[in-house]
């Protein structure tokens, strides 16, 4: 197994957590539903421990939890594309809100999942006698259960909601903001820089852009 190319997906995988806790954050700060509201600590938690399992692991194998490998930064991308969406204001319910952070955390917990997949299914394909094969086994029973939980149970109060809404909610008319609003988003929730991965911030997780490592030329 090509050790460079799995501590890329690694470091992939740990900032596929960061983002997720991100994204737990705000949907908690804003859920009107008490039963959402503990879930996503709940889940937050959890993912802050998956994250440090993640880091845990990478260190084990030789690896630099800090460094960004070329998928991890996408990855920051697609996270931070998330964020704002949840961000973004605009003429929507309360519900509506609700509903569309489930809707950010179905796509997280997705690509989560499946990472945690890819995790198991690598410790399976290394050799029983190599010492990485069990640190990925231990890494991937400590957290797939979790994993499991997390995306059914967004999916499940995702359809919850929406079926809630459809029988019970109230269509909100259309203000004139809607076809003139404009929102910069950086300017209400600016993101800090931060000097490292391992720098977690509770306002953002983004990091600046630099170089990630050198590519031999083709």
């Amino acid at each position: 197994m090509e050790m460079q190319i799995l501590l890329d997906k690694l470091s992939e995988f740990l900032m596929v957590e960061q983002g997720g806790l991100q994204l737990y954050k705000v949907a908690q700060g804003r859920a009107i539903d008490a039963e959402l509201k503990r879930l996503y600590g709940q889940f937050a938690e959890q993912t802050s421990h998956h994250r440090e399992v993640l880091i845990r692991l990478i260190t084990a194998v030789g690896g630099d939890p800090s460094y960004i490998s070329p998928t991890a930064r996408i990855a920051q991308h697609k996270a931070e594309s998330l964020l704002c969406c949840a961000l973004q204001a605009g003429p929507l319910t309360p519900e509506e809100v609700q509903a569309n952070d489930l809707e950010n955390l179905v796509l997280a917990e997705t690509k989560d999942h499946a990472d945690w997949q890819l995790l198991s299914k690598i410790a399976q394909q290394m050799p029983a006698d190599e010492p990485s094969a069990q640190l990925f086994t231990e890494a991937v029973q400590e957290v797939e259960a979790e994993e499991d939980q997390h995306i059914e149970m967004v999916k499940q109060k995702l359809e919850e909601l929406q079926m809630r809404m459809l029988a019970n909610g109230k269509a909100v008319p259309l203000r004139d903001m809607i076809n003139n609003e404009t929102l910069i988003i950086k300017d209400q929730h600016p993101k800090p820089i931060t000097a490292g991965l391992l720098e977690f911030s509770e306002i953002s997780p983004w990091l600046p852009s630099p170089a990630v490592r050198e590519t031999s030329a083709v």
